[in-house]
């Protein structure tokens, strides 16, 4: 083989070394990529520093003796026909799983490039919205009444038993009724957005030329801090959200931000679901249960779930860069919304360990004496939001178990009525300046 093709595969395991040595060893990535699975990414990319130590040091030593080492050769087919795997991946996934609109391959997620280059990533088309929104039928660019416009993730997308049970519909309805108007709910909430993703969205729609009068962002205290991760990026691998760095050479070079691994990855969480977390992503449609229902034991889904995001949080709202994604992508809502000329609102869901007191018992720990601080997120939307007005839940939702479901931290028909209600009195005072 010619000197130089050594070379190529000599440089190219070193360039390898450094991307995983900068973006696992030296906090390039302060908060890492995953909000879960932390430990078992660690061993993967330790593994993969001394694999590919090991197979740099094998080039080097090839190199030195002027002469071929056979496993060497093995390796470097090896690595060929990896890198042509990605190439393969990365156009078979582009042209028909993530960037399908109506694709059934893969999970429920496509992305698209909006006129300004931005890539905003949104659930696969349906029948009723080409966007994936929760809506029996699409949103006309026009609304022919006044329209909220009401983005957020999964809180927003809705978790009652049918669109009718959620928040921003409820909301409307009240909203409606205060000012004597129809008003319409434009439901545009994507399950897993954090607020950069929303501000993505909210700019491509206004670019497409749906108008709005009013835009509210929902925001989940529970994860919303650590959806977007300083020094990363959402994009859509497999029909699945994932996180890559910001920094292009990063993506390319460190073996765990392929695709091959993205899609790995995907396989092995489908193929753990048990029937549980299936039915959690099931949307129903029937009656909404406004009666609420009392939790009596915590499964160790839910309990897992709480531990794991509660822990999360902790990192988030003590670091400077996390929480300075957060207030630049609140501050970037804020003036998009301003640019259309429409009123944004800020509404605030809390952690559900901190209003849930039955779920806090459940749990079986001193939250306190272990330094967890509940509040902490909350003081920072206190201290660092200006200029837009805030709707927080909070008080509203605090007390038994009702207000969420049994089998995670959403909220439950009656707490999504509750919250709605509320909120849409609220809009009726700020926007039309009437008596609550």
């Amino acid at each position: 083989m010619a000197p130089v093709v050594r070379i190529a595969f000599l440089l190219w395991a070193v360039a390898v070394l450094v991307a995983i040595w900068i973006q696992d060893q030296t906090g390039a990535l302060p908060l890492g990529l995953f909000n879960e699975g932390r430990a078992e990414y660690e061993w993967l990319s330790a593994a993969s520093l001394a694999v590919f130590a090991a197979i740099a040091a094998l080039f080097v030593a090839e190199m030195l003796r002027r002469k071929p080492i056979p496993p060497a050769g093995a390796i470097r087919g090896l690595i060929a026909s990896f890198l042509l795997l990605e190439l393969l991946l990365f156009a078979a996934d582009a042209t028909l799983v993530s960037r399908g609109a109506s694709s059934h391959l893969g999970g429920p997620y496509r992305e698209l490039q909006s006129d300004s280059g931005q890539w905003v990533w949104v659930k696969k088309a349906h029948a009723g919205s080409p966007y994936g929104f929760r809506t029996a039928s699409p949103y006309a660019k026009r609304a022919d009444r006044l329209r909220i416009l009401f983005l957020g993730d999964s809180y927003t997308e809705g978790s009652g038993s049918s669109p009718g049970c959620n928040y921003p519909e409820v909301a409307a309805g009240r909203l409606s009724e205060r000012i004597g108007a129809p008003v319409e709910a434009m439901n545009a909430g994507v399950g897993g957005y954090g607020p950069v993703d929303a501000r993505n969205l909210l700019e491509h729609l206004a670019a497409e030329g749906y108008g709005f009068d009013a835009v509210v962002y929902g925001l989940f205290l529970e994860n919303d801090f650590t959806d977007n991760l300083p020094g990363t990026e959402r994009r859509v691998v497999s029909g699945i959200n994932f996180r890559f760095p910001e920094s292009r050479l990063l993506r390319l070079l460190h073996p765990l931000n392929s695709r091959a691994f993205r899609y790995a990855l995907f396989l092995s969480r489908t193929s753990r679901l048990d029937r549980g977390a299936r039915e959690q992503t099931l949307r129903r449609e029937g009656p909404c249960r406004t009666e609420g229902e009392k939790l009596t034991e915590i499964g160790d889904a839910l309990r897992s779930l709480v531990e794991r995001r509660l822990d999360a949080n902790d990192s988030a709202g003590a670091s400077p860069a996390a929480t300075g994604v957060m207030s630049q992508a609140l501050r970037g809502l804020s003036e998009a919304a301003r640019r259309l000329e429409a009123p944004f609102v800020l509404v605030v869901f809390p952690d559900r360990i901190l209003v849930d007191e039955d779920l806090r018992r459940l749990l079986g720990r001193d939250l306190v004496a272990e330094g967890h601080d509940l509040e902490r997120l909350r003081r920072w939307i206190e201290d660092n939001v200006e200029g837009s007005p805030v709707l927080d839940t909070t008080e509203l939702l605090r007390g038994g178990s009702e207000h969420y479901r049994i089998v995670d931290t959403h909220l439950s028909d009656l707490g999504n009525r509750v919250a709605g209600e509320w909120v849409g009195e609220r809009l009726a005072t700020l926007l039309f300046a009437s008596e609550p």
